[in-house]
């Protein structure tokens, strides 16, 4: 037990090959250290003093000559160990959070409780702040929180982490937990995991317990230097004291914040003044990650910020600014002189402004709709393009450009009036419903539209507050009338009858907002045209400048494309993370995303999102089973070298045709509103809307519902094959159940069967989808469940005294052998 929980820790904080002391301090041999590159020899010299001794190892990798000192092996009564000058690099920040408790002393349980439970905040907190996901491990006694970082070793970054602790430490440690503010240094040791934390006696009530991982990511992400600055930025410094405060008579801040409706999330104190951590940030709303702050300081002085970057000019002042405008006024008019009788530049904006109309959307971004000859044009407050506009007309008013202070302040009254005065109102990219009627932006300079509805389709004006553009969006070709639909077909070579009828439904449905769009995954060997297939069915429905992205490699990163494109594509794809794969599936189903601020203010911190998202890679990118049940899996076959035309002769064929394709996809879709509403599909596929409106659109299309619901469940089939081929555990059950119609044991003992069945068949058990312990065998199999139905076997887990029982069953006829291609 001991061994392999400690051989896991290592093999997955360390990097392979890399030296680590580990160190055992005050025992009857002094203290013990030895220098190892080979963890199994690790666990092994160790295990004879787990439980008598506290053994520690060095997180952050140590110089690889040290090894020299005692090379796998353990020294006594040892005289040198690991300095901060001995660390190669920081890698691994360490958040210590100790239950309170006397000293030399182990832990109760509901101490130890409270420890677990105050991580769980902390984790929270710095989810909230767009930080990547921590190995959450029980010490023994409290608990402690790893973060992957990837730093220099040099003072300036001592001083970055032992802020950033101080931080943590100011907002959550209190008389129950204490989050240790000392363990900053490059050097620190921790307890080795998989050993027991042995404090005092081993009582009853205070019991000696192993120290353990009790949660870790599935790919370690480093939470970059940027992100540790920004939670310092919480910390109070004289520059904040000496720039940042309104040293007037104190007064009560707790009523102030009251009156203007200002949310505490945590109150804390420091010593010397009072932070109140808010729920919300005054002046941008849409930071709810608890990023703003009030500090009143004992003598009165008044601190206020944002640590996100666009709040990096905010303070007191201009917190006053926002809620009391004309605050300096009032509290001088004693003192006016004949200037300050002047209107200001800033009363000036908001008053010529109020010709637009102001108003903000369900996550509180601000908008304003302004009137341009017959039609209605809508930014975002934050936009550059609201900022040209609001300077224009204040040029036009004044003949004078207005100060960067007189935009600050009337920006702030009016996000004010967009999210306090303003309305609530659904705005969409491209397509949006409205009234029973479907609304298609054109994106050209006229604000055109394509209104269709159950009569047929037109072009109109855009004289509703209902879309918002971005600098990717392009403008779309103006449509023609046509109506057959079968025209796409001479631009795509789709391998199956049953892929054209699925692409043409598809593409059509992607002019239906609010529904869930299945995930295309286009697929083939090299000169398929997968990337100009997938570029084309961008440009039939989201045109874009940059209309095929790189997968990015961060999460974050990734909610930002999806928030941002109606209908993103990826390309050249060759495979897809658990985390990214659960995002495109919230891409599908509509959902929220939280991320750190680190761009312009288009990018919110919540982002929501529900996209019809593309797809392409040589063979089927999407794996994992819950993001397979939400694709459809479309196959190029490889154009021959005869039938090749160069790119600028395929461009010209596809846009010519274009406003015909158009055409025939607005009166498809006009046709099957008309037919959707009288629709009864006896079987309903993953993908429920997208089943019935598909069987509304073949109708129309005159291609035959029946015809299409065949395809689309012939594909989910394909689909489910492609999700038991890819995963080990799913593969290794059906060669399991090839000549078994039973089997029975616990989910340790199954997990050891597997191995021996994988062996024989030659199946891959260093994959990463392959579980290495039983519990994570269980969430492997939960993961393929109903995959695993579809070919006859099911299981069922049961509690059985200490254990797990599992029993498998296979209820059809045997399993053919050649089902899944091993």
């Amino acid at each position: 037990m001991y061994l392999e929980e400690i051989k896991k820790t290592l093999n997955f904080i360390k990097d392979e090959g890399e030296v680590c002391e580990v160190r055992m301090l005050k025992t009857d041999k002094g203290t013990i250290s030895g220098y190892y590159d080979n963890y199994e020899k690790l666990a092994s010299d160790v295990q004879p003093y787990i439980g008598k001794h506290n053994i520690f190892f060095t997180l952050n990798p140590v110089k690889t000559d040290l090894i020299k000192r005692s090379e796998n092996k353990l020294k006594f009564y040892a005289k040198e160990t690991t300095s901060d000058l001995d660390i190669t690099k920081r890698r691994i920040l360490l958040i210590d959070l100790d239950a309170a408790r006397p000293t030399g002393t182990s832990s109760t349980d509901e101490e130890h409780k409270n420890a677990i439970e105050r991580a769980k905040e902390v984790e929270k907190f710095l989810g909230e702040q767009g930080w990547s996901e921590p190995i959450l491990a029980d010490s023994g006694n409290g608990v402690h929180l790893l973060y992957h970082i990837n730093i220099e070793n040099n003072n300036e970054n001592a001083q970055l982490i032992k802020n950033v602790l101080k931080v943590l430490d100011k907002i959550f440690s209190d008389k129950k937990v204490d989050i240790d503010t000392s363990v900053y240094n490059a050097a620190r040791i921790c307890k080795l995991y998989g050993t027991i934390a042995c404090k005092g006696d081993n009582t009853k009530d205070r019991p000696h317990r192993i120290a353990k991982i009790l949660k870790q990511p599935e790919k370690f992400e480093i939470v970059d230097g940027k992100q540790l600055q920004k939670l310092t930025l919480m910390l109070p410094n004289d520059k904040e004291k000496n720039d940042k405060l309104d040293s007037g008579t104190k007064f009560n801040i707790k009523s102030w914040m009251q009156k203007y409706k200002i949310k505490v999330f945590k109150e804390k104190d420091l010593g010397n003044a009072t932070i109140y951590v808010l729920e919300r940030c005054p002046w941008r709303e849409e930071h709810k990650d608890h990023s703003a702050y009030i500090i009143q300081y004992d003598n009165g002085a008044i601190a206020a910020g944002c640590h996100h970057d666009h709040c990096s000019e905010e303070n007191w002042h201009t917190l006053k600014d926002k809620l009391e405008p004309g605050w300096i006024k009032n509290k001088r008019k004693d003192k006016k002189s004949a200037g300050d009788n002047k209107i200001s530049q800033a009363d000036i904006l908001i008053s010529i402004a109020s010709q637009a109309e102001f108003f903000s959307n369900d996550s509180d971004e601000t908008y304003a709709s302004i009137k341009v000859d017959k039609h209605v044009e809508v930014y975002r407050l934050s936009s550059f393009k609201f900022r040209m506009w609001l300077t224009k007309i204040f040029f036009d008013e004044t003949g004078k450009a207005p100060t960067a202070d007189a935009m600050k302040q009337s920006f702030g009254v009016l996000n004010m009036k967009a999210l306090i005065e303003g309305q609530k109102r659904k705005i969409s990219k491209r397509c949006i419903k409205y009234d029973e009627k479907i609304y298609y932006d054109l994106c050209d300079e006229d604000w055109q539209v394509v209104e269709i509805d159950g009569s047929g389709w037109k072009i109109i004006d855009n004289n509703r507050p209902i879309f918002v553009r971005n600098k990717n969006m392009k403008a779309q070709i103006i449509p023609e009338e046509f109506d057959d639909l079968s025209i796409i077909n001479k631009f795509y070579r789709f391998k199956s009858e049953d892929d054209k009828i699925l692409h043409l439904v598809d593409i059509v449905t992607k002019f239906i907002p609010d529904i869930p769009h299945p995930i295309d995954v286009l697929y083939g060997e090299k000169g398929s045209s997968k990337t100009t297939s997938m570029r084309k069915d961008r440009d039939i429905v989201d045109p874009a400048i940059r209309d095929i992205i790189a997968m990015p490699t961060s999460n974050s990163d990734l909610g930002i494309i999806l928030n941002n494109n109606y209908m993103p594509c990826f390309d050249n794809i060759d495979n897809i993370s658990a985390g990214k794969s659960d995002i495109l599936c919230m891409a599908v189903t509509g959902g929220g995303f939280s991320k750190r601020k680190l761009y312009t203010d288009e990018e919110e911190s919540i982002l929501f999102f529900k996209d019809c998202v593309v797809l392409n890679g040589i063979n089927v990118v999407a794996t994992r089973p819950d993001l397979l049940d939400r694709s459809i899996l479309l196959e190029l076959e490889r154009i021959p070298d005869n039938e090749r035309s160069d790119e600028q002769t395929v461009w010209k064929e596809f846009n010519d045709a274009k406003p015909k394709i158009l055409g025939a996809i607005f009166t498809t879709l006009s046709k099957a509103m008309k037919i959707y509403k009288n629709v009864k599909v006896d079987k309903l596929g993953r993908m429920a809307d997208f089943t019935k409106w598909g069987y509304a659109i073949a109708e129309a299309a005159g291609i035959g519902g029946e015809k299409f619901i065949d395809a689309y469940f012939n594909n989910q089939n394909r689909a489910n094959d492609e999700a038991l081929e890819s995963n080990p555990v799913a593969s290794t059950i059906i060669a399991l159940m090839k000549n078994e119609e039973k089997w029975e044991g616990t989910v340790s003992q199954l997990l050891t069967k597997l191995c021996d069945v994988a062996f024989i068949e030659k199946i891959d058990t260093n994959s990463r989808l392959w579980p290495k312990e039983p519990n994570v065998l269980s969430r492997r199999l939960n993961e393929v469940k109903s995959n695993l139905l579809l070919y006859g076997i099911h299981y069922d887990i049961r509690h059985h005294g200490n254990a797990k029982k599992i029993t498998i069953t296979k209820e059809n006829e045997d399993i053919d052998s050649d089902m899944i291609d091993f």
